[in-house]
């Protein structure tokens, strides 16, 4: 995935928090999702003004990780995301 790409929400999720995890419901599939603490921040932001390079970034700041580990974690995860209909490139 190029480091510059930029992912947003496709606008038809909702999203709950329960006990530390997000769940996402694709209204339209009407299917749930349920990703972790860091599944979750990158869900946030992804909200079409920053790059998965900026994302993965972001990720190694908060949660004390190496950038390989991030990079690689948080494409894979968008990669999901986007399989799944939850999020769209920009």
């Amino acid at each position: 995935m190029d480091r510059d790409t930029v992912f947003e929400h496709n606008g038809r999720v909702m999203v709950q928090v329960v006990d530390g995890e997000s769940v996402l419901l694709d209204v339209d599939g009407g299917m749930y999702f349920a990703l972790n603490e860091v599944g979750g921040r990158v869900w946030e932001l992804c909200d079409g003004t920053r790059s998965v390079g900026s994302i993965a970034e972001v990720i190694c700041t908060e949660y004390d990780v190496d950038a390989t580990t991030a990079l690689g974690d948080v494409d894979e995860l968008l990669d999901g995301l986007v399989g799944a209909g939850l999020i769209r490139e920009r």
